[in-house]
């Protein structure tokens, strides 16, 4: 290991007249990292490593302060190229920066050089060493083809006693990519859009270089939406204006409260920021009838007996394909009976939805039974069976419906549900009330 060697080349040095120096504490450069290219956004770029030593001392001394200088030839990368800079302690002293063990015990923001870490308390025991590590984190907007050669001298380590040095340590050179190839890209796209109510899913987005790496390091760059030109209804309004543009962290912009105010189909947003490509979303609807494809029970019957109403009447909506409510829809639900000991289903056996809900509300059988259930259907969309249940014992059995005066329609009798929802859609909307034929 590279500080071991030192310590064995200082020993050698004391031992040719240097031995005066023993309570000086020594700068050495360790194993750098390979010059190369540092991508704009990216974080903990490794960029410098050096360790400090205490091999002729009895004594520990205590770091407080390091300054950090870039010795890079133009151009040189200047404040507006990085947001931050980490100093790191080589947990496991063998000159191998690894982040996932390796403890970071500052941080100096974006500034000109010299980059100083203050407020340190680091002990350089007596006999021994401690290697570090400075990284950078580099900003979204930072130019392509500046660099970094970062670079610590005896006069930019502050500790108790002397520093000493052979040679300062100096890492490698490493360049800024090229920035016109990062892009913004749609992890998740909004979902279950109805029209001035917050989509159920919102979209995130990524912040990623041109091999599609996630830019880990940018937590600064404001990411906006918008509704793409010539998707969805003309006139809608992406909102609210309060949420339109997010800052990015870690790389990941999450978006929150959009909405926008008129139904449609075939939205797409797209999403924009300085320096990046820009990003679109797949396709989606907003609360249209047309994205309507199935029928879910959101409240099942319950509570039956024999010639009452179920005292827990059932509640369908109808849903799009992503199981969203469709508030627009505004189709007629039908109601049948399956299986049970043989008895009529009576009441308003078709309800048409409001705002995507088909409420029932006076369901009634006339025969007590075990193991009945109930099935809705729309014309288009996919019909929903209720769980089974049963009819406790209790009304009389001949004939009659649920409910007040008047009588009930009853499904299996002399008119098929399919014939009175015939006749609704030919004259209107009506409610449908007709005595049960025996």
């Amino acid at each position: 290991m590279t500080v071991r060697l030192l310590l064995v080349a200082l020993l050698v040095l004391a031992s040719c007249g240097l031995a005066a120096q023993y309570d000086d504490t020594w700068l050495g450069g360790t194993t750098q990292p390979a010059a190369g290219s540092i991508n704009t956004g990216s974080a903990d770029n490794q960029a410098l490593s050096f360790g400090l030593l205490r091999p002729l001392s009895s004594f520990s001394d205590t770091l407080t302060r390091v300054d950090v200088q870039n010795t890079a030839s133009a151009p040189a990368a200047g404040a507006a190229d990085f947001t931050q800079m980490k100093l790191w302690i080589d947990q496991n002293q063998n000159d191998t920066f690894e982040p996932g063990t390796d403890t970071s015990i500052a941080t100096a923001s974006s500034g000109s050089f010299p980059i100083s870490f203050t407020g340190l308390s680091v002990s350089i025991p007596a006999g021994g060493s401690v290697g570090f590590f400075v990284t950078i984190d580099v900003s979204s907007g930072a130019t392509g083809g500046n660099k970094f050669l970062l670079f610590v001298d005896t006069s930019d380590v502050y500790v108790g006693y002397p520093v000493s040095s052979a040679t300062p340590a100096q890492g490698t050179q490493q360049t800024i990519a090229s920035t016109g190839s990062n892009k913004i890209v749609v992890t998740q796209d909004p979902a279950g859009a109805q029209p001035a109510t917050a989509f159920t899913t919102q979209p995130v987005v990524e912040l990623q270089n041109s091999s599609g790496g996630l830019l880990t390091g940018d937590s600064t760059t404001m990411v906006t939406a918008s509704i793409a030109g010539g998707t969805g209804t003309s006139g809608a309004v992406l909102g609210p204006s309060g949420s339109l543009t997010v800052q990015a962290s870690g790389g990941v912009v999450n978006f929150s409260g959009l909405l926008i105010d008129l139904a449609g189909t075939g939205y797409v947003l797209t999403f924009t920021a300085g320096g990046f490509t820009s990003g679109n979303s797949g396709s989606f609807d907003v609360g249209s009838a047309a994205s309507a494809t199935q029928l879910a029970i959101t409240t099942q019957p319950a509570g039956a007996t024999a010639g009452a109403q179920f005292t827990t009447q059932p509640v369908v909506e109808i849903h799009d394909a992503t199981n969203q409510l469709v508030t627009g829809a505004t189709h007629f639900v039908a109601v049948s009976l399956n299986g049970g000991s043989g008895g009529t289903l009576s009441g308003t056996l078709i309800v048409q939805a409001v705002n995507g809900v088909a409420t029932f509300t006076d369901l009634s059988i006339n025969q007590a039974g075990s193991g009945y259930s109930l099935t809705f259907s729309a014309v288009n969309l996919t019909s929903a069976t209720s769980t089974s249940f049963d009819v406790a014992g209790g009304g009389s059995s001949s004939g009659g419906g649920g409910g007040g005066g008047g009588g009930g329609c009853a499904a299996g009798g002399g008119v098929s549900w399919l014939g009175l929802l015939a006749l609704c859609l030919l004259g209107g909307a009506c409610v449908l009330r007709r005595k049960t034929v025996s």
